[in-house]
């Protein structure tokens, strides 16, 4: 039997050597939040909760090392303590539950770098006035659809007040199943900018001339620096700023983010983007205006990149019909000036991926949440295929990458002790061919199950 109390003793001590302030002969250990904000909280005793053991199926942990075949997988609580082979697994099955996975391929949570729980849902959307409790609403309902597409991290990158953020709470206190939260805040913005506009993407329709509850308008460097304070004061996990913005904005953001310890992730487009990169920012959102100069600023900077090459594909090729928005690309929309060219921002991923630029997956639906989830998720990993990464790499991006694209690869995207237990069941290898994730079978997110297909 393995002894629980010395696994999880050192499983939930962490060393805080990146803690602003302070070095590494002055940490000390402590537990902390499933975040990227890591705010210590007392210890756990997972020697105390329920064990569930998934037995029998073939293991593909996401390091990278082969699959195991006749393999078992035990959690107590939230967190896993055995990942690998059957015959060498010291646990008991006699107690907790047991889940027989033989014939099937265990594989890590999938995760969605960019979605938007306050987006529309229905094709009637424009009978019904909008509010935050409505938003809340729709989150709810994405949260069940994302949750049966096998995906067990989210990253909401702009959200109306602090509705993500409620969303986020109600997962962890488990009032509701569905994938864990991190939110953004509110949008940090120049006056006019892309979140600020006062007519609709796509369609022109005027909006109102007052600013949304979505956004944060800032203006100048220490404004900008104020914005993203604010943010973190709300207890965003990551920053979210759009362009356009000037050099020194973006440098003040950024620099100030950073000294918090907080990530920051960009819509940008161009020269906004080299700025961003040449920052320091962690992440640019979309391929927007990208060109092989662009890719080697950020491969150089070592940014990530999040292209949410569905969003646009749909855009291009079939518009969104229920929000008056035909196919083509962004019409009448000042921040998206340029046209939108499914096979350009193919070939930009392509060449990210050739830099050693980690790429990693995100939707980005921004309308018909209720009919284009969750079939988009699985469009975007076949998206990526076509920009020129195999099954392995679009299959890494969806969790090990994903997972330190978010700066929590210490909790995520692997199958491994100490690791949180998001776990996805799923009936065919998706080595071979990354579509076979859809076949969803068993979804465990923190511990629990969510979805079982199985029986």
């Amino acid at each position: 039997m393995v002894t629980m109390r010395n696994i999880f003793s050192a499983i939930t001590c962490i060393l805080l050597f990146s803690a602003p302030g302070i070095s590494a002969a002055e940490t000390t250990t402590f537990t902390t939040t499933d975040d990227t904000r890591k705010v210590p909280v007392p210890p756990h005793d997972y020697s105390a909760d329920p064990l569930l053991v998934l037995q029998g199926g073939t293991l593909i942990n996401g390091t990278g090392t082969a699959p195991i075949t006749d393999a078992l997988v035990a959690l107590r609580g939230d967190r896993i303590f055995y990942a690998g082979n059957a015959a060498g697994a010291e646990v008991s099955t006699e107690e907790g539950q047991v889940i027989d996975t033989s014939g099937l391929y265990i594989v890590p949570g999938l995760i969605d770098l960019h979605v938007h729980f306050t987006q529309q849902r229905g094709m009637d959307f424009t009978r019904y006035r909008n509010s935050d409790a409505a938003s809340a609403i729709r989150g709810v309902l994405l949260l069940g659809q994302l949750a049966d597409a096998g995906v067990t991290t989210v990253r909401d990158v702009g959200t109306s007040n602090d509705v993500a953020l409620r969303i986020k709470e109600a997962v962890e206190r488990r009032m509701v199943d569905g994938p864990r939260v991190l939110w953004s805040g509110n949008l940090i913005a120049a006056r006019g900018g892309h979140a600020d506009e006062i007519s609709s993407t796509a369609t022109g329709k005027p909006k109102s001339t007052a600013t949304s509850s979505r956004v944060r308008v800032a203006t100048g460097p220490w404004d900008w620096r104020l914005a993203v304070r604010e943010q973190i004061r709300k207890q965003a996990d990551w920053i979210k700023l759009t362009s356009p913005y000037t050099r020194e904005e973006v440098n003040a953001a950024v620099d100030e983010a950073h000294m918090q310890g907080i990530p920051v992730t960009v819509d940008s487009f161009g020269k906004y983007t080299e700025w961003a990169s040449e920052a320091g920012v962690d992440s640019i959102e979309h391929p927007l205006g990208m060109d092989e100069h662009i890719i080697a600023v950020m491969a150089r900077n070592k940014t990530d990149f999040v292209p949410t090459l569905t969003a646009f594909y749909n855009v291009e090729k079939t518009g969104y019909p229920s929000a008056g928005i035909p196919s083509g690309g962004f019409f009448y929309t000042f921040a998206r000036r340029f046209p939108v060219v499914h096979a350009q921002h193919l070939e930009m991923v392509g060449l990210a991926h050739k830099a050693g630029i980690r790429i990693g997956v995100g939707s980005d639906i921004p309308f018909e949440n209720d009919v284009r989830y969750p079939q988009d998720y699985y469009v975007e990993l076949g998206l990526l295929k076509d920009a020129g990464l195999t099954d392995a790499d679009v299959f890494a991006s969806a969790t090990r990458v994903g997972a330190e694209i978010l700066k929590m690869e210490d909790k995520l995207g692997t199958l491994e002790p100490g690791k949180l237990a998001d776990i996805l069941v799923v009936g065919s290898n998706p080595l071979e061919d990354i579509q076979n994730l859809q076949d969803v079978k068993l979804v465990v997110a923190d511990g629990r199950v969510i979805r079982d297909f199985i029986q």
